[in-house]
């Protein structure tokens, strides 16, 4: 996946990316309320669906150097994803590092 950091910085296009993706609106929701969150957080990140569901942690603002975040940050976000799938039983994440980035694996079953 091409790591586009001016789309990281504007949350409006990966919010369309979201609210386009096709999913059940009850997800698209769910999606949209955490890609508000990392937003909230100052986190960088971009949204990939294609065959599940990626939401990839780049950096945090301001320092925006690519696999340097405030602990804070991460904390929140991760409250949210456990919060998310503690709510709704069909989903579950799994939590990968690959080159500095942090990979959110979002499945529906």
């Amino acid at each position: 996946m091409d790591i586009d950091i001016e789309q990281c910085r504007e949350n409006d296009k990966i919010k369309e990316i979201i609210s386009s993706s096709g999913l059940p609106i009850k997800y698209i929701k769910l999606l949209l309320r955490l890609s508000d969150g990392i937003y909230i957080n100052g986190v960088n990140y971009n949204v990939k669906i294609e065959d599940g569901i990626s939401v990839i942690l780049i950096s945090s603002k301001p320092e925006n150097r690519t696999g340097v975040f405030r602990t804070g940050a991460l904390t929140n976000i991760f409250y949210r994803v456990r919060e998310m799938e503690k709510e709704n039983e069909e989903i579950r994440t799994e939590t990968r590092v690959k080159d500095n980035l942090i990979e959110l694996r979002i499945n529906i079953q």
